[in-house]
């Protein structure tokens, strides 16, 4: 029989439209983390305005569950996916031109409401147009390109942080290509109706329902931990490790890049194993990450730039863990249709990124940046405790 027969090649799960999606993650992950919190803070001066513009670039992805659902039961998945490009390139052209926390804050709740919604339904090309044996691979590298893109990203960010309007600029140039790349060979998907229901077995409808919940807050609670962090990257390593934001750019770009090449072994481990350990074990690796910082910060511990840098690029890489497999589980645990599934993930990351963001302003105002990894270590342990019972009671037939 013929090798390529039994051994899929990875070209095989990589679709063209994918390069669209490179993009999204290059403005959401990449370039806005570094750019948002270090273009407020440098005019303004103050961790209350960094709050409200970071807060203001993920409340518009609380709309990304509603949108995506409603544009999934309408047929509408591939126009309003394309539509999201243009929208993102003028306003982030935009952010560039202006000067102003409200204006900035009204920019970013239309560009960053875009990339969720367009990640939410990036998804649905996967989920509603393949078949559930190929999910897990599929995901994982499509996730590798999402990570791509954010790895670009962060190399603009890392060139452009002293520069911020080129920075901005080329971002936009960047997203308005996105638009002709999200039509290449993109799927036609048809309605789905509101009613649609996945869920086969009746008899373990109520146990799946229970850990759905239990997922979706233990998910919320972790991206709460990791955005008070990841919110203000620049900020936090210039204040508790002397970094410079050009340095804790390119300290966030090297773990981006390892958890990015780690996208289709987390989809191997994922499919032997199932996604629910690979989950935890992210969230453990992330915690010890935060509390290294903390105590580093805390002790005065000698080698602390050296400690914090090291932990900064493992917590970058083990998102890639946490994202991807949530990904995976998001849409075995739902019994309702996949694109709601998508968008409420979507819609989490917005919503703990939000409480991320305000929250912790007030306490970086007055105790500091450094502050934010205790407060980060302490959110992702009660995650921890969270997804423990996940762990120990997903059915086998949630996973692989």
């Amino acid at each position: 029989m013929n090798n390529s027969m039994t051994t899929p090649r990875a070209t095989q799960w990589i679709e063209p439209w994918f390069a669209a999606y490179a993009i999204v993650g290059l403005m959401v992950l990449g370039v806005a983390p570094i750019l948002i919190p270090v273009s407020v803070e440098g005019a303004r001066g103050n961790a209350t305005d960094v709050g409200i513009v970071v807060a203001a670039f993920y409340i518009g992805g609380l709309a990304a569950p509603m949108l995506s659902a409603l544009a999934d039961r309408r047929g509408l998945q591939r126009k309003v996916f394309i539509a999201t490009f243009p929208i993102m390139a003028v306003s982030v052209a935009a952010f560039a031109l202006v000067d102003g926390t409200w204006a900035w804050a009204a920019l970013a709740v239309i560009f960053g409401g875009c990339g969720s919604l367009s990640g939410s339904l990036a998804g649905l090309f996967i989920v509603e147009a393949r078949p559930e044996s190929e999910w897990d691979i599929r995901i994982s590298w499509f996730r590798l390109a999402y990570g791509f893109g954010q790895v670009v990203g962060l190399v603009i960010a890392a060139l452009f942080v002293t520069q911020l309007k080129t920075g901005w600029l080329l971002t936009a140039a960047f997203l308005a290509v996105g638009t002709a790349l999200a039509r290449v060979h993109l799927p036609q998907l048809k309605p789905v109706p509101a009613s649609h229901n996945k869920s086969a077995v009746s008899q373990h409808a109520h146990q799946k329902r229970s850990l759905y919940m239990l997922f979706l807050v233990t998910f919320l609670v972790t991206m709460t931990g990791v955005q008070t962090f990841f919110n203000v990257v620049p900020l936090v390593m210039r204040d508790a490790f002397s970094v410079s934001a050009t340095q804790s750019s390119l300290l966030f770009l090297a773990g981006a890049a390892i958890g990015t090449l780690s996208y289709p072994l987390v989809g191997k481990l994922a499919a032997r194993f199932g996604p629910d350990p690979i989950f935890l074990s992210g969230l453990v690796v992330m915690l010890l990450s935060f509390a290294a910082m903390f105590i580093t910060h805390l002790q005065h511990l000698a080698g602390a730039a050296v400690i914090g840098s090291v932990a900064l690029i493992i917590a970058a890489t083990s998102y890639a863990f946490i994202v991807s497999t949530a990904t995976m589980l998001i849409v075995r645990l739902s019994s309702g249709s996949e694109g709601s599934a998508m968008g409420l993930l979507n819609g989490i990351i917005a919503a703990g990124a939000v409480i991320g963001a305000i929250a912790p302003s007030f306490i970086a105002a007055k105790l500091g940046y450094p502050s934010l990894t205790g407060l980060a270590a302490a959110v992702v342990c009660c995650a921890v405790l969270l997804g423990i019972p996940l762990l120990r009671n997903l059915p086998k037939s949630s996973q692989a």
